[in-house]
């Protein structure tokens, strides 16, 4: 069934229903579009701002630095002196560790500290960005770096 041309005409002039709903279609569209443009925009802003912070135990952050390199990571550990003659700091695995200068389960901390700052040779928890060097040794072999939400760990507040 053929449509003549002056029907067509009329099915798209002016208020007809057909013309009615194709801008009702065209201002959906945009709406969606400038929807979801201004959504994906503002997220990637409060992404860049407000990154979770993984909870992971240390052992495994030592165990597979290669999966969480470059991530940031919520840990607990013992922070004291890593030794040396730079007086470095690191987070390790027990406070045994620390005393023992056991340097395979620390992580270097690249954060100054004051010598009477209340962290040191404490139990702390902290958000950190964690980072790896593939075949390094030394101090930045494993490293936090941007320590951020530092606290005494609950055990340890009131001692």
């Amino acid at each position: 069934m053929a449509v003549s041309a002056t029907s067509r005409r009329h099915l798209f002039a002016r208020g007809s229903k057909v013309a009615t709903n194709r801008k009702m279609l065209l201002y959906r569209s945009l709406g969606i579009l400038l929807f979801v443009f201004t959504s994906g925009f503002s997220s990637a802003q409060f992404q860049a701002s407000d990154v979770k912070a993984l909870p992971v135990s240390l052992i495994r952050v030592i165990a597979n630095p290669e999966r969480l390199d470059g991530r940031t990571l919520r840990v607990i550990g013992f922070l004291d002196y890593g030794g040396g003659l730079d007086r470095s700091v690191c987070l390790y695995l027990s406070e045994v560790d620390a005393r023992n200068a056991v340097f395979s389960n620390c992580i270097y901390v690249k954060k100054a500290f004051d010598k009477g700052d209340k962290h040191l040779s404490k139990y702390v928890v902290f958000n950190a960005k964690f980072r790896y060097v593939a075949g390094g040794n030394g101090p930045d072999f494993l490293s936090f770096e941007d320590i951020s939400d530092m606290k005494l760990w609950p055990s340890q507040a009131d001692k």
